[in-house]
């Protein structure tokens, strides 16, 4: 026998189509089975009208580059939030008279030409200044440079620039003078009156002569201080007490010028009686 080799063939397999799920299945027999109850209806019926089915849109997913390359900034649409309404005025602000303003308004008096700082009030309450910040520093230096002034001849017996021991009390009595004090803090109460009287001539004679040193040299020095002397008025006297005269170990003693305060002045006699010389007088006639 003869044999003829040859190429075998190779033997291909087939590949079976995958078996689709059965809700898959279900799916697709479905729309069959209507379509036979519909025929089925319609030979004994009227024919149905013919359902439109549902196209689903199904939604585009896009990537984050495409989002950033398709950005065009911020879009006008408002996100739905909480709406907050305030209720505020910008112009309810009215200018408020202080109790000096309001004073010299209701007085039948001229009102002065001072320049008056208007303070402008919220509908709140709060205060709002015209001037700026600065001002009030300028208060506090201005402060600090009457101070200044007054209390300079206070570091001339001592080279340290701050004020320590007594030269602290007497800076600290010239400011409650300053504002207001009547007396000195320093002041004693009980001395001599030789002393008193030459410790106030040589504070006397200082002031002077720091006025004249600093008019000399060109020196502001503050406003001198207008003392007025304490006039003697009447002297008090105790309830029950006499109004004339020194009540003293229970005798009443009169000066001479009470006694004339008492008496008042004298009159001096007459020369010429009452109608004059001879004949004078009403009912001195001669009897008949």
């Amino acid at each position: 026998m003869s044999t003829h080799l040859g190429k075998r063939k190779r033997a291909v397999s087939q590949k079976k189509p995958a078996r689709k799920p059965e809700s898959e299945k279900s799916e697709a027999e479905l729309p069959d089975a209507q379509e036979i109850f519909r025929r089925h209806f319609e030979a004994q019926f009227k024919p149905l009208p013919a359902v439109k089915k549902k196209i689903v849109v199904e939604p585009m997913v896009e990537d984050e580059s495409e989002e950033d390359s398709d950005w065009y900034g911020i879009s006008d649409v408002e996100q739905n939030g909480v709406q907050v309404i305030e209720h505020t005025d910008a112009e309810s602000r009215m200018a408020a008279m202080s109790k000096e303003e309001l004073k010299s308004f209701m007085s039948s008096k001229i009102p002065k030409n001072a320049p008056t700082v208007s303070v402008l009030r919220d509908s709140v309450g709060g205060k709002i200044d015209d001037e700026d910040a600065s001002e009030a520093a300028n208060l506090k230096k201005d402060l600090a440079l009457q101070r200044l002034l007054s209390e300079s001849h206070l570091l001339e017996s001592s080279n340290n620039p701050t004020l320590n021991g007594n030269n602290r009390h007497k800076a600290t009595d010239l400011r409650l003078q300053a504002l207001g004090s009547k007396e000195s803090i320093l002041r004693q109460e009980k001395m001599p009156m030789s002393h008193r009287k030459g410790i106030i001539s040589k504070a006397s004679e200082k002031e002077t002569k720091r006025r004249f040193d600093a008019r000399e040299n060109g020196i502001i020095l503050e406003k001198a201080k207008m003392v007025k002397k304490d006039i003697a008025g009447k002297r008090d006297r105790g309830i029950g007490a006499p109004a004339v005269g020194r009540f003293n170990s229970g005798t009443l003693r009169l000066s001479k010028k009470d006694i004339y305060d008492i008496e008042g002045p004298k009159r001096t006699p007459s020369t010429r009686g009452r109608g004059g010389g001879r004949g004078g007088g009403r009912g001195k006639g001669k009897r008949g």
